[in-house]
């Protein structure tokens, strides 16, 4: 029965693929797939962060130039005024003394750091000065920041001045009792090293100077005394005064770089400060970010692969050892003391106990069957035995009264045997009343048996109904276990909420980090600035800036750990949803299994139908053998009058014979319902063997 069983499952179900391949391919692709993206996603995000951060970078680099160009305009402004309010450079420009004028140049240049040194008559043509053949005689009235001065306003322009093509220049004049008697010029050379050196070794940057359009001083190779090419860049800085930020193409390499303008003091723009990094750097940078990333995440997906494929392998062992044991109750002996292994307290676990729980019920509904069906088979019996005797009974008076009728006949053609055949008749009348009275007797037990079985149904139908009810708790206990899995999936789907409010966390953390830096940056531009004064301050941005960079370290980490959290609770989301499934499906079977029952209620209930026609049966019948008793008497009473009255033996005979006539149909319905009742009795007696066979099934 089981192998057909089986057999009608294969032919409505195709064997599909299993579900731990189902679960690996399916963990393996999302693992794939979320590694792909994550990668992907970190590398544009760098990307992006990068450009920012450069661009970020070198406008701060830029500003922070400017702020040293503008500290070397501060200094050469504190010289120019020192040297204009000296009363001894007065005297000696008043006097016109060039010895004077000589040896005050010579020990500012051994004091002071400067390239360029002059004083002026009140013409701008030079007394005496120092430095780019700046000599004597030199007229120097045709630079913006004398033209300031002459005005009697401090100047400061970044000009030519002497055999420098490109310089920042101060100019203060220098007064007399209201008047101006001169000029106190000083200057740094910008076509020199200095500026731009200091930025590449400080900032690791390249760094051109520009004089107009053309370039007069680069850390680049082979660009001085070329022009720039690039229309736009030029209008915008140079024009507008704007500062330009973004790519540009130098000698065929690709920067990315800030053009700052300088501007005079007057507001004219005589040049520009250009900042820039290669883009060959920044991409250099993002490929190694990449051949370090993409292994990272390599090694990761399999690792997770691999532990999927593990706790996979775990859960099928522990749902093939339910399987194997359910397999071991359809295909033994339907034994009910087996149970079934419990491993771990967990849904599997709870699924386990629920089910031993159920087999402990099952096994004592099938004792109490068990021991019903015995009571069944005795009363069954017993009932086939009434049942027989009955029939046998009901034989022999049909027989007797068959000879009563043919002696009353021979009685009617002979009057002489009358008083002979009056005492065989009295005498067959006595054997008629012994064997009505066994027939009652018989009756009477057949009635008794079949109201022993009646009480064994309704004791069977009432085990049924506690099988049913049983069945409804357990429904009951399936529907809220499945309503605590639900609570739990919602428990899960806020921990998932609130792990992405940590990951926005710690994306704040990584922002600050990023502040953090660029303010070490500014310090450490400031410490430059400071020189000998800042070394100090230095190593305080150092430490700042060291301090960012753990930061955005631990912010990574962090935010690797979040992903990885994310993934399991992932995970586990999908293994309580599959929990869920399972106990919708437990739900199903019990529902099935309580149609069962139902069915055997019914039918059991039909056969308390059928013992109740075949009790009503058996009281008819018996009500039939009182009337044949009363008519057995009404014969003894005749019997009595004939011997009394033998004159009206004809008209006795006559009624006799009638009656007889009435007592042998009597007789005859007697045996019918005899025969009907011994054809149910066989019948219910196999009924109780059939569910006997099958409750024999089960080992209690």
């Amino acid at each position: 029965m089981a192998k057909k069983e089986l057999d009608r499952f294969d032919t409505k179900a195709k064997r599909g693929i299993q579900i731990s391949t189902k679960l690996l391919a399916l963990v393996g692709g999302t693992v794939l797939f979320s590694c792909t993206i994550v990668s992907f996603m970190c590398l544009a995000t760098f990307a992006r962060k990068q450009m920012k951060a450069t661009e970020a970078s070198l406008s701060n680099t830029a500003e922070g130039a400017m702020r040293v160009m503008t500290d070397w305009i501060v200094t050469l402004k504190g010289y120019s005024f020192i040297t204009s309010e000296r009363q001894d450079v007065k005297e000696a420009v008043l006097n016109n003394d060039s010895r004077a004028l000589q040896s005050i140049v010579n020990a500012s240049a051994q004091k002071l750091d400067f390239e360029v040194m002059a004083v002026t008559d009140p013409r701008g043509r030079v007394l005496q000065g120092g430095g780019h053949n700046i000599s004597p005689g030199t007229d120097l009235s045709n630079l913006s920041a004398v033209k300031s001065a002459l005005r009697g306003v401090d100047g400061c322009a970044y000009e030519p001045i002497g055999s420098s093509p490109f310089a920042a220049v101060y100019a203060s004049p220098i007064r007399n009792a209201g008047r101006t008697i001169g000029i106190s010029i000083f200057a740094y050379d910008l076509t020199t090293d200095d500026f731009i050196t200091l930025m590449k070794t400080g900032y690791d940057v390249e760094c051109t100077i520009f004089k107009d359009t053309e370039r007069v001083v680069s850390t680049l190779h082979g660009v001085v005394g070329t022009r720039l090419d690039n229309a736009t860049i030029s209008n915008q800085v140079l024009q507008t005064g704007m500062p330009f930020t973004g790519e540009n193409t130098i000698n065929g390499s690709l920067f990315y770089s800030v053009y700052t303008p300088l501007k005079n003091e007057d507001g004219t723009i005589t040049g520009m400060l250009f900042i820039a990094k290669s883009m060959e750097n920044i991409e250099s940078i993002r490929n190694s970010t990449i051949t370090l990333v993409v292994p990272i995440v390599i090694v990761l997906a399999i690792v997770l692969i691999i532990l999927s494929y593990m706790f996979i392998k775990w859960l099928m062992w522990r749902i093939a050892n339910v399987t194997n044991f359910l397999k071991e109750l359809e295909q033994g002996d339907a034994d009910l003391t087996k149970r079934c292994k419990l491993f771990i307290r967990d849904e599997i676990g709870d699924l386990i106990i629920h089910f031993d729980l159920f087999l402990d019920r099952m096994q004592n509904m099938m004792k109490q069957l068990q021991d019903s069906k015995q009571e069944l088979n005795y009363s069954g019996k017993d009932m086939a035995d009434g049942a027989a005797s009955t029939v046998n009974a009901i034989s022999e008076i049909i027989t007797n009264i068959d000879g009563i009728s043919a002696q009353i006949t021979n009685q009617g053609m002979s009057v002489d045997q009358t008083a002979d055949a009056v005492r065989d008749i009295s005498s067959n009348i006595s054997t008629l009343e012994s064997m009505i009275e066994r027939q009652g007797n018989g009756v009477s037990q057949a009635s008794s048996a079949v109201e022993q079985m009646i009480g064994s149904i309704s004791s069977v139908n009432v085990s049924v109904d506690k099988m049913a009810a049983s069945f409804q708790s357990l429904s009951a206990n399936a529907q809220s276990g499945f309503t605590k899995q639900q609570a739990v999936n919602d428990r899960i789907k806020q921990i998932e909420t609130q792990s992405e409010m940590l990951q926005e966390a710690n994306q704040a953390i990584s922002s600050i980090a990023e502040q953090t830096n660029l303010l070490a940056m500014n310090a450490a531009i400031e410490a430059a600035h400071a020189g000998e004064a800042g070394k100090g301050f230095s190593v305080v941005a150092d430490e700042i800036r060291k301090l960012s960079e753990t930061s955005s370290e631990q912010s990574r980490t962090i935010g690797d750990q979040l992903n990885k959290i994310k993934d399991s609770i992932s995970e586990v989301v999908q293994a309580s949803t599959e929990s869920s499934e399972a106990f919708t499906a437990v739900s199903a079977q019990i529902k099935q299994t309580d149609v069962l029952v139902a069915q055997i209620k019914a039918a059991i209930e039909e056969q308390n139908a059928g013992s109740q026609q075949i009790n009503s049966a058996l009281k008819s019948m018996n009500d039939s053998t009182v009337e044949v008793r009363k008519s057995s008497k009404e014969v003894t009473t005749s019997n009595e009058r004939i011997m009394r009255e033998t004159a009206t033996l004809q008209d006795v005979t006559s009624n006799m014979k009638q009656s007889m006539e009435e007592m042998s149909n009597g007789a005859r319905k007697i045996n019918e319902q005899g025969a009907s009742l011994n054809s149910i009795s066989k019948t219910v007696k196999s009924s109780i063997d059939k569910i006997g066979s099958q409750i024999d099934l089960f080992k209690v």
